[in-house]
């Protein structure tokens, strides 16, 4: 789907603001430095990401926050109960990172 048609379903669509979202995090995470999972790891990350949220338009703050919501409630609420030790480890990395780009989100969107 093109972009623009992206932009303005978002307005309207649950399913085309995470469609943009998804879009959203991929162009951002790959302006940021690579992901940890650790806190304090990951502050220069968060510092160059809380920059660059300022110059995103609303509807696309707005579908990045629907986004990492989404992601942070599959994360925490679909699993499954046979899960291996590492696949834990690896989703609890990303349920770190998910949240604390959400935490920093936040701040920017009133």
């Amino acid at each position: 789907m093109p972009m623009i048609v992206l932009y303005f379903l978002s307005i309207f669509s649950k399913r085309a603001k995470l469609a943009l979202g998804g879009i959203v995090w991929d162009e951002l995470d790959a302006k940021l430095p690579e992901a940890v999972g650790v806190i304090e790891d990951d502050k220069p990350r968060m510092e160059k990401f809380s920059k660059i949220s300022e110059s995103l338009g609303c509807i696309k703050k707005q579908a990045l926050r629907t986004w990492l919501e989404d992601q942070v409630y599959d994360l925490t609420h679909n699993f499954s109960e046979f899960t291996t030790s590492r696949e834990e480890e690896f989703e609890r990395k990303w349920l770190q990172i998910f949240n604390e780009h959400l935490r920093v989100l936040k701040l920017k969107i009133p």
